[in-house]
């Protein structure tokens, strides 16, 4: 068995979390599931919805190389499911918007144009973020999440670089089965 000399490692720091509603351009990364098209998706523990597992890094700035991360929702068996796919296909529009820098209100055919995507165009998109501070909750600490995006009709949103990205990997598809909605719930 090889040893390991630690004594010229440095101490273990700490990390506090970013303040609440800090401006910062980053960069998200899709945690692949094993559901959904391309097994691009996360199964909820019970089985009854699917979501993009995310992971946002700070790219520049005081906090560059800090990460946080959220589920977002796409479908679901229940009301709360559906709430929370319209939710995440709100955020996920107002991410190519402020990456691709168009206004909200913008409809022509160009701006139409670049809202189309497909899950795997969000891996490695750059775009402005305003971080939140989610309180702790029971025995689990605070924690940060995306509060909002900023879009181009924002004074504080600027033109973001993009990097190329290589291709996603995608996970090989389980025999894993479409979601339906239960009887009782339709």
């Amino acid at each position: 068995m090889s040893e390991f000399d630690f004594n010229t490692a440095s101490e273990q720091r700490d990390f506090d979390l970013i303040p609440d509603k800090t401006d910062a351009v980053v960069q998200m990364h899709l945690r692949e599931g094993n559901a959904g098209e391309d097994g691009l998706l996360k199964r909820s523990n019970n089985g009854q919805a699917e979501m993009l597992d995310c992971e946002f890094i700070v790219v520049g700035g005081e906090y560059a190389k800090r990460r946080f991360w959220t589920n977002m929702v796409l479908s679901g068996t229940t009301d709360g499911h559906a709430q929370a796919a319209n939710i995440t296909n709100s955020r996920l529009r107002a991410i190519l918007e402020s990456a691709r820098g168009i206004k909200p209100q913008d409809i022509s055919e160009a701006a139409k144009k670049a809202r189309i995507a497909e899950l795997r165009d969000f891996e490695g998109i750059r775009f402005m973020a305003r971080i939140g501070v989610e309180p702790a909750k029971g025995e689990y600490r605070a924690k940060n999440i995306l509060l909002s995006v900023i879009t181009p009709d924002q004074k504080e949103w600027h033109p973001i670089e993009q990097v190329e990205q290589p291709l996603m990997h995608t996970a090989p598809r389980t025999d894993a089965k479409t979601i339906v909605k239960p009887a009782w719930a339709q």
